[in-house]
């Protein structure tokens, strides 16, 4: 709680498993459920020492007040310590129950030789007891008791100005650990402390749950007077942690993990570092954080590195300080990109490109350089689109977080001229084969059929200027120069059996961006005769 001062044995237990569960959150060690058993013992040693304090404490209450003549103030503290601990005993023998079925019904009763359970992993039957088939289980009958105890805590001794008791049993949908993991943060009490948990990290739950209770006891019992009964050693964060030894797995994998409970003491001010260097301290937990540097030479594809740390604390007015260091592996960056429609690429057009960097998962950030164009990045991480230049090649340069993470250069072609055809006044193909009507017809360009295919966007084309020559006997009539691509006959005042050629003296592409650019033109003039 706010304002409790913890006595340097405290400190030092409390130490001691800060540094425990980093060893196991590193993985130094090699047994969990060896870890579970020795972290189980001490709470039920640190709760054995609690008990006795908070006893000791009543004692003293009471010879307090009969040295000061048994006044009715006092013996009415006496009164309400001794219902405070009578109704935390049934409390803690309610659990100790559970946790008495736990070891029998689960555990398979105790070895006589290391007084441990005889089958520690067991997870199904502590399923079966703590959640039930339907919800039963005495995981919820214990929450609603340790909900009551809280409950009746603040009601009691609301007189006492105590500090707000949080509850004791909640389950996943406050812990800002799950905010994000749709399935763990709607877990209850019963399904985040006992699915899928073996029976020695079950009981540690328990035990440490009790501890709690006593806590919450020695609080109202120093309102009461009764001095300062805080116990050996207070857990008062204990959190559900893995540690997975790979998050990148391909198929045919393993994927390995180990779950454990942590525990630390908040209030044990230790120093920590990282490479030397100190780092904040929150709630008795530092963060180590860094940006991974390129180490320049790999070796098939990775290189090796490591950091090292450091946690130091008092321990009988002296330092005690337990070194860190971890190795890591650096996976080389390897860019790749893959074209959308085509490699290569077109000129002065929208190529659309789709860039990734596996090694880096998540963390990628892509910023693009162009030499010989430019790019635009899309609205999708690591979607690009590139406008080459007027150059035969072009290369992409691709960074992440500012980081270098490679470049590709392509080939850059000129868009492939477009095709003239004679239309009707709909745009339909004209068979020119045999005399056509006297009416209108329009001269378009169209694009090249893959060229429209791969980027449609940039395949718009129109006729700007034509050189319209008719013939009759032999012999030219005349010509006319005229702005669009359309030709109207009657204007042109044809007769049955005249011949006209079209010259194309203009066409002009628009491309994605509204940019204008002269077409070149593959035939460049029409023939037919009239009917």
């Amino acid at each position: 709680m706010a304002g409790e001062k913890l006595s340097p044995r405290q400190q030092m237990i409390g130490l001691m498993y800060l540094v425990l569960m980093a060893m196991l959150a590193l993985q130094v060690s090699s047994s969990i459920m060896d870890k579970f058993i020795f972290l189980n013992s001490a709470l039920e040693h640190s709760l054995a020492n609690a008990k006795g304090a908070s006893d000791n404490a009543l004692k003293a209450l009471k010879a307090d007040v009969k040295k000061q003549g048994n006044s009715r103030e006092g013996l009415e503290r006496i009164k309400r310590a001794e219902l405070l601990k009578k109704k935390t005993a049934e409390m803690l023998g309610d659990i100790d129950k559970i946790k008495q079925k736990l070891i029998n019904e689960a555990g398979e009763g105790l070895d006589p030789k290391t007084h441990t359970v005889k089958n520690p992993k067991e997870e199904t039957k502590v399923g079966e007891i703590m959640i039930g088939a339907s919800e039963d289980g005495e995981g919820y009958k214990l929450k609603k008791k340790l909900d009551g105890y809280v409950n009746w805590l603040s009601t009691e001794f609301k007189d006492l100005t105590l500090p707000k008791f949080e509850k004791i049993a909640e389950g996943n949908e406050n812990n800002p650990l799950y905010a994000a993991d749709a399935v763990q943060k709607g877990k209850d009490f019963a399904e985040a402390n006992f699915g899928h948990t073996p029976v020695v990290a079950a009981l540690a739950v328990l035990t440490q749950k009790q501890s709690v209770v006593l806590r919450y006891e020695s609080e109202v019992l120093k309102k009461l007077g009764a001095g300062d009964i805080s116990a050996d050693l207070k857990f008062d964060k204990v959190e559900a942690g893995v540690s997975v030894e790979a998050n990148t797995v391909a198929p045919g994998d393993e994927y390995v993990a180990s779950l454990f409970i942590s525990a630390s003491a908040s209030k044990a001010n230790p120093r920590m570092t990282y490479n030397g260097s100190p780092i904040t301290v929150k709630d008795g937990k530092g963060e180590v954080k860094f940006k991974v540097r390129d180490p320049g030479a790999y070796k098939d594809g990775r290189a090796k590195a490591k950091w090292s740390g450091s946690i130091t604390f008092k321990s009988k007015g002296r330092d005690t300080t337990f070194k860190i260091e971890k190795e890591y592996t650096i996976v080389q960056p390897v860019l790749l990109v893959n074209s959308a429609t085509l490699n290569p690429l077109y000129r002065n057009c929208a190529n659309p490109l789709v860039t990734s960097v596996p090694a880096l998962g998540s963390s990628y950030s892509p910023s693009y350089q162009v030499t010989n164009g430019s790019a635009v990045p899309g609205s999708r991480k690591g979607y690009v689109t590139v406008f080459p230049g007027a150059g035969a090649k072009t290369k992409l340069t691709v960074s992440s977080n500012g980081t270098l993470v490679g470049n590709e250069t392509f080939d850059v072609l000129p868009v492939p001229p477009p095709s003239i055809e004679l239309a009707n006044r709909n745009g339909g193909t004209v068979n020119r084969d045999r005399p056509l009507p006297a009416v209108t017809y329009q001269i378009i360009a169209r694009p090249d059929a893959n060229f429209k295919k791969a980027l449609p966007k940039e395949a718009t084309y129109r006729v700007t200027q034509i050189e319209v020559t008719t013939f009759r006997g032999g012999g030219s009539t005349g010509s006319r120069k005229i702005s669009g691509g359309q030709v109207n006959l009657r204007a042109l005042k044809t007769r049955r059996g005249d011949g006209v050629t079209v010259k194309i003296l203009g066409v002009q592409r628009v491309n994605s961006r509204g940019q204008i650019e002269p077409a070149p033109i593959r035939n460049g003039y029409v023939s037919f005769r009239v009917r």
